[in-house]
């Protein structure tokens, strides 16, 4: 008896643990409206981008090459919704950026004409814009990653750097940059 009573609380400790550790993770990626609104001001407008291939993405370009390319990001809908449009080869994608007010999180769902789906969970730490990356390839294999957004010359430039992985195999290092054109 006193064997089961001490595995019991182990695992209730175990799981308490993990709930905890859980639900710091998710708080960490926790957003106000004021920063969506504060993020939304820093990515619209025009942009001519810099793309390096991470992976051989179908419909887009082969890894290791460099793309120049044109996005366009603009707020509507009252300030609640940011409209994305990037073209870089013969590919492109729409996306739609918003603060989800349960969740209290910034999400951006990107679709590319690829048949690439990304969902991108973005939230401020340590004073930079940090990417949780979800989503899956044409052909249904997971992609799954992180990012920073470092923004420098007073909001001109962006520097997007991280780590992607398609079924787990990581892919070349992601860094990307944008050069603001125009409102």
């Amino acid at each position: 008896m006193k064997s089961w009573l001490t595995g019991v609380c182990c695992l209730v400790l175990i799981g308490s643990t993990i709930v905890s550790a859980t639900q710091e993770h998710a708080t960490s990626m926790e957003s106000s409206l004021d920063e969506f609104h504060e993020f939304s001001q820093a990515i619209q407008g025009r942009w001519r981008s810099e793309i390096i291939w991470i992976n051989d993405w179908p419909g887009y370009g082969k890894r290791g090459d460099t793309e120049t390319g044109f996005a366009e990001f603009q707020i509507s809908h009252n300030g609640r919704v940011v409209t994305g449009r990037e073209y870089a080869g013969p590919g492109s994608d729409r996306s739609l950026l918003y603060y989800d007010v349960r969740k209290k999180q910034i999400v951006q769902q990107v679709v590319s004409s690829g048949g690439n789906l990304f969902t991108h969970l973005i939230y401020k730490k340590d004073q930079e814009w940090n990417y949780k990356i979800m989503g899956s390839t044409g052909e249904g294999k997971e992609i799954t990653g992180s990012a920073i957004r470092y923004i420098s010359d007073e909001g001109q430039i962006h520097k997007w750097i991280g780590e992607m992985f398609i079924d787990g195999e990581r892919l070349d290092p992601l860094r990307d940059t944008y050069r603001r054109i125009g409102d």
